[in-house]
């Protein structure tokens, strides 16, 4: 009844990461619920699909989570070497996954089992973490490597919003209004 029971609620968890569009509201419910861990304020969670294992997840302050960015939480190569030793002595790896405070992980990112990402730090689209990433660095590539600090692409950032009349615009304005105030494209 058990058996049943777990496989009910998650499938119960995955409707509800498909019907929630919202990563603010989606973060928000995965705390009320405590699914993760741990979930920090202001959190954001795009993604569809849930880890594993969710409670091995911890996710501090002001993160934000793109669009299709899978958490691994273990690996089933055990099962390979199972079978080919005819044995049950190979035991499933996993670890947990911890995201510090103020990080942006881009969209298609793939984190893997044991990584910690510190403070302060961006993992680029499509990105595949295999490792821990320090504090205030921004990451890329398969397997991800430091290509950058955050604070430059902080700077950048505030340089590129400079372009705008900050009395007409904040960090909420919606992409078309942009466009519109920037005259790039016109639409009637």
């Amino acid at each position: 009844m058990k058996v049943l029971y777990d496989k009910l609620r998650r499938y119960y968890r995955q409707i509800k990461m498909f019907t929630i569009r919202d990563g603010w509201r989606k973060a928000k419910w995965l705390k009320r619920h405590k699914i993760f861990a741990q979930i920090g304020e202001n959190c954001y969670y795009a993604p569809n699909i849930l880890p594993a294992e969710p409670f091995l997840v911890k996710l501090h302050n002001n993160v934000v989570i793109s669009a299709n960015v899978r958490i691994i939480t273990h690996s089933a190569v055990h099962c390979v070497f199972n079978q080919e030793d005819h044995t049950k002595e190979h035991i499933c790896p996993y670890g947990e996954v911890e995201i510090k405070d103020n990080v942006y992980i881009g969209a298609n990112v793939m984190i893997n089992y044991g990584v910690t990402i510190g403070r302060n730090c961006i993992i680029a689209a499509g990105a595949i973490v295999t490792k821990d990433v320090p504090d205030g660095e921004v990451w890329a590539g398969v397997p991800a490597k430091k290509i950058g600090l955050y604070q430059d692409v902080k700077e950048k950032s505030i340089l590129r919003s400079k372009q705008y009349d900050l009395d007409c615009v904040n960090g909420d304005t919606p992409v078309m209004e942009l466009i519109k105030l920037k005259n790039e494209v016109k639409y009637e």
